[in-house]
């Protein structure tokens, strides 16, 4: 499988675990959907970047091409990170620690969470709890 291909499926499984955990709940408990769906893909994401640390901890102690293979791509964690997960991203990047080392990494997260508060600034008013 390309690159491109691993990180659009990681990518897409977050994303639609998340989307039907939130049409799940939404119809369970009556709560709004965009607010499920910022829920279940923080979920999610803190999943997935808890995944890829246990993979890391295990592909450093085995070097083989093999163990590099069951990495998430980090592309794929900022999308996810983009998808609404970036509260998630941001306690992984601090609890677990993961991706702390990667000056790219933590560079695009930090443009992801300027854009995420952009957002909220001017779409305070449509936000789902207010």
């Amino acid at each position: 499988m390309s690159p491109a291909m691993r990180i659009c499926s990681y990518w897409l499984q977050g994303v639609l675990l998340a989307l039907t955990a939130a049409l799940i709940t939404e119809g369970a408990l009556s709560f709004r959907l965009a607010l499920t769906y910022l829920i279940s893909i923080n979920v999610f994401t803190l999943i997935y970047y808890w995944i890829d640390k246990i993979n890391s901890r295990w592909a450093d102690e085995n070097k083989r091409q093999e163990a590099r293979k069951v990495r998430i791509p980090e592309p794929a964690l900022l999308l996810l990170a983009l998808s609404g997960g970036s509260p998630a991203a941001a306690v992984a990047i601090a609890l677990l620690p993961h991706k702390t080392n990667k000056g790219w990494f933590l560079t695009w997260f930090m443009v992801i969470l300027v854009i995420h508060g952009i957002a909220i600034y001017l779409l305070w008013d449509k936000l789902p709890w207010s």
